[in-house]
């Protein structure tokens, strides 16, 4: 029995010594074997990789700014501001780090007032010709942006009022809205037509007014901004033409900004988020039109019809590019035929800002290396802004 006592306390002694020889003896300095079976070791590789590849998805593409940018923008009430409803229904804006404030004002010179008073950083849908006639006059106001370089802009009259080409306008009064797109650039189409100074010219501040002008007979034609055509039609009136169609991107809408404040580089970052959102709400409009119209219908609260008239409108085209080369022959035009001061002293591309464009324009495209419709915006911007 004592021996047998014996015999297993060795055994016990031996299986302990075994086990203690399997421990690392220095717990601070050499890292204990973790080897693994192969399956094992493949297994842990592919989990590795996934995550690798998560956290590669995770600091990809555009980040959202951590701080968030504030801008005041004023839009007409009749068209809006389509660009700002898409940002908005789809997140741009907010993944670009920027909040919009739209301020819906009526008119180009009460724009321009709000503007100057601080009360706006921007306007938008205000046309070419009244922020060049300002310039002109000693405003410091600067382009950096576009929304319409066509706009739904018609020259309307009486169903009775005979028109059949640019002479019908020879001996009649012509209304428009003040420095509004459908006067400037009509202004542009019967100077080089020969008959600017055949015409009367009336000035009015509304659009609805130029209509009513029209309906009560006190002149022969007239042109308003962009979304008035179903309240012509109600009127009685007619599309008599298109000033697009003779004057091709004639440079509707600019986004300007007092010279001073877009000077300062916190502003500038914020039109610059301000235009990248834009940029891909633009992208954006072009396969979703219909989308659009009801956004204007729900933002506005217009009737489908209006909406749909100048949205689906193949005489309207939105567009952020500045569009310099545009805004530089209207600019000539205006000095040939005396709206702006052909002695004037003044350089119009002072005022035209291009390079925040440029900036956000580019970082779309180093975030969105694959996307077709941010290279053709870069050859546009080549072409018209270089």
């Amino acid at each position: 029995m004592k021996k047998c006592l014996l015999i297993l306390c060795l055994c016990l002694a031996l299986v302990f010594c075994l086990a203690a020889c399997g421990e690392s003896t220095d717990s601070g300095s050499q890292p204990a074997d973790t080897s693994a079976p192969a399956d094992s070791a493949d297994a842990s590789a592919d989990a590795s990789a996934d995550a690798s590849a998560d956290a590669a998805a995770e600091t990809t593409g555009p980040k959202t700014p951590d701080d968030v940018k504030h801008v005041t923008l004023a839009a007409t009430p009749s068209s809006g501001q389509i660009f700002q409803f898409i940002s908005e229904a789809h997140g741009f804006a907010a993944e670009e780090g920027v909040e919009i404030e739209l301020v819906y004002i009526d008119n180009v010179p009460d724009a321009l007032t709000a503007l100057a008073a601080g009360k706006v950083n921007v306007i938008s849908t205000y046309g070419t010709g009244g922020p060049l006639v300002q310039i002109a006059q000693g405003v410091d106001l600067d382009i950096f942006g576009g929304y319409m370089i066509i706009g739904e802009t018609p020259i309307y009259g009486k169903p009775e009022t005979e028109w059949t080409d640019l002479n019908s306008f020879v001996g009649k009064s012509i209304a428009t809205s003040t420095n509004g797109t459908a006067d400037s650039a009509l202004r542009c189409i019967l100077w080089d037509a020969g008959i600017y100074d055949q015409v009367e010219w009336v000035e009015i501040k509304r659009s609805q007014d130029v209509l009513q002008a029209i309906a009560n007979g006190e002149v022969d034609f007239g042109g308003t901004a962009t979304g008035h055509q179903i309240q012509a039609a109600k009127l009685g009136l007619e599309v008599k033409m298109w000033p697009d169609e003779y004057y091709p991107k004639h440079s509707c809408c600019r986004m300007l900004a007092d010279g001073t404040w877009i000077e300062n580089e916190d502003n500038q970052e914020s039109l610059y988020r301000l235009l990248r959102a834009y940029l891909r709400a633009e992208e954006y409009l072009q396969t979703h039109k219909d989308e659009a119209v009801q956004l204007v219908c729900d933002n506005l609260g217009m009737d489908k019809e209006t909406a749909e008239s100048f949205v689906l409108s193949e005489h309207y085209e939105l567009n952020t590019d500045p569009y310099k080369a545009a805004v530089i022959k209207m600019w000539n035009k205006f000095k040939e035929f005396g709206r702006v001061d052909a002695d004037t002293d003044i350089n119009i591309e002072d005022h035209i800002n291009t390079a925040i464009y440029e900036r956000a324009l580019s970082s779309l495209m180093e975030d969105y290396p694959d996307d077709d419709f941010f290279q053709t915006k870069w050859e546009e911007f080549q072409e018209y802004d270089a």
